[in-house]
């Protein structure tokens, strides 16, 4: 990928198509802005997305145009997300970069369904996550991964920084109150756990590689082949602004847990042990280039470490959805979604710590 130009825009959340036009006619100038379609992808929560496509061309000529979340440059390293994209790109994972403005990327749109709570559990689709997720984390294996080549988990520093950009009060008063009651010590005793829970967590064997981070059914796109009766042929995972090195079973514990789904979660839907131990066998067939037993004990060690590590994605995202609570202006009650992991927090910690 050659050097990615940037463009001197700054999108407005109230004028989204407009900015986006105005950045596809510095792209692509050659498109005619009057046959122009826009769709505009509303699923995201932390960022807005709009695709352009000019139905006189092919759809795989489509333009994305993601535009970063209000004051999202608090919690995210855009620039470490640029290096990220390019370095998945140059491993064949991430689509074409076209360029960044003030507030966005721009990247070529990837044909796909977005997976739901029913076809995540569909054994033909899962599996192909699974064996993706694990070329995933192979990049990282070999200490050539972007950023951080010291292969060092990132986690914990994560969880600090979200931890630290947690307001003593909100600006909303009724989100303030409505946070006192569920966190009455307000994150004291949970930014305490941090060092708990990583001291728990880092001598159980889990290996460091580059992990996405981030992979909830919004965030994977299933590529059908329709001469196959619609078969999953592919998966490609997108948006990877929380991409960096961390430990392999927070990756897959933190999906896991995403098969509640996004706007109304439910947390129920966590994978059975059939499934869990399914999906895992998958994704080692192909992290480690060898066909295993449905008994293999590997299988059975990477199952117990990705229920641990659920205790780290709810700890991690219960700080972050502190933090969007005050800062975001898309529409999502972050704070009910900071409750609800609270709760799986606390179940899961009763049970690994003592």
């Amino acid at each position: 990928m050659s050097a990615i130009p940037h463009l001197p825009i700054f999108v407005e959340d109230d004028d989204i198509e407009k900015g986006s036009q105005i950045i596809l006619k510095l792209i692509r100038p050659d498109w005619d802005l009057e046959k122009i379609r826009c769709k505009l992808f509303t699923d995201g929560i932390t960022n807005k997305l709009v695709g352009l496509f000019d139905d006189s061309r092919s759809e795989n000529d489509g333009v994305l145009v993601r535009i970063y979340g209000k004051n999202t440059e608090q919690i995210i390293d855009r620039k470490a997300e640029v290096e990220n994209f390019k370095f998945l790109y140059r491993a064949g994972i991430a689509p074409d970069l076209y360029a960044t403005f003030d507030n966005g990327l721009v990247y070529k749109y990837i044909r796909g369904e977005t997976l739901t709570t029913t076809t995540v559990r569909d054994p033909n689709i899962y599996r192909v996550v699974a064996r993706t997720m694990a070329r995933f984390h192979r990049l990282g294996t070999s200490g050539k991964g972007a950023g951080d080549e010291t292969n060092k988990s990132g986690l914990w520093n994560k969880m600090e920084q979200f931890a630290n950009l947690i307001p003593e009060r909100f600006s909303s008063p009724s989100i303030d109150l409505q946070y006192r009651k569920t966190f009455p010590q307000g994150v004291k005793s949970l930014r305490a756990d941090i060092e708990t829970v990583k001291t728990l967590l880092e001598n159980i064997g889990s290996p460091v590689v580059f992990c996405h981070n981030d992979l909830l059914l919004t965030n994977i796109l299933v590529q059908s082949d329709n001469a196959l009766g619609g078969s999953p042929v592919s998966v490609a995972f997108i948006d990877y602004e929380y991409a960096m090195f961390n430990n392999q079973a927070f990756d897959i514990a933190n999906h896991f847990i995403e098969f509640a789904g996004v706007q109304e979660p439910d947390f129920s839907l966590y994978p059975n042990v059939d499934l869990q131990m399914d999906w895992l066998r998958s994704y080692l067939e192909e992290y480690i280039g060898e066909s295993l037993d449905q008994n293999d004990p590997r299988v059975a060690v990477l199952n117990d470490q990705v229920n641990m590590f659920t205790i780290a994605s709810h700890l991690l995202w219960i700080f972050w959805s502190l933090v969007q609570t005050e800062i975001s202006v898309i529409d999502f009650d972050y704070l009910k979604y900071a409750e609800m992991r609270l709760e799986l927090y606390m179940k899961v910690k009763s049970s690994l710590i003592k």
